[in-house]
């Protein structure tokens, strides 16, 4: 029995660590699932995390030295959110009640955090 309670702990513990580790991704939302405000602003922010993520990881590199499999995960974070912003609209969502869910405050300090890099980064390269 203390066999089984442990094999079934490392099965839980296993099967936690590897479906939440790095949490939800963007390939992950099924846009046509949302419908709340705060939904959407959950679905955004999984894409500006994930976004972020690999700005983090590729802003002091030049374009030719991104790997293909970057942009192509770039690109489809850039779908999503593209089929994210088509569906607000289509089922009118309310910008200023998206705006009252915690996730969208996270978006905005996010998108605040990144133009500071993005910009540093162009001060950088004009100052070369």
């Amino acid at each position: 029995m203390k066999k089984l309670v442990v094999i079934l702990g490392v099965v839980l513990f296993a099967s936690f660590f590897f479906t939440s580790c790095g949490g939800k991704k963007a390939a992950d939302i099924k846009v046509e699932e949302l419908k709340e405000p705060c939904d959407f602003a959950d679905a955004l922010l999984t894409c500006t995390e994930e976004m972020k993520t690999i700005l983090d990881e590729n802003i002091d590199k030049k374009k030719e030295d991104v790997s293909k499999d970057v942009e192509k995960q770039a690109e489809g974070i850039e779908k999503k959110m593209e089929e994210i912003q088509k569906a607000m609209v289509d089922k009118k969502i309310n910008e200023e009640e998206m705006k009252k869910c915690d996730s969208y405050k996270k978006v905005e300090e996010i998108n605040k955090e990144v133009e500071k890099m993005i910009m540093k980064k162009m001060e950088e390269e004009m100052s070369k």
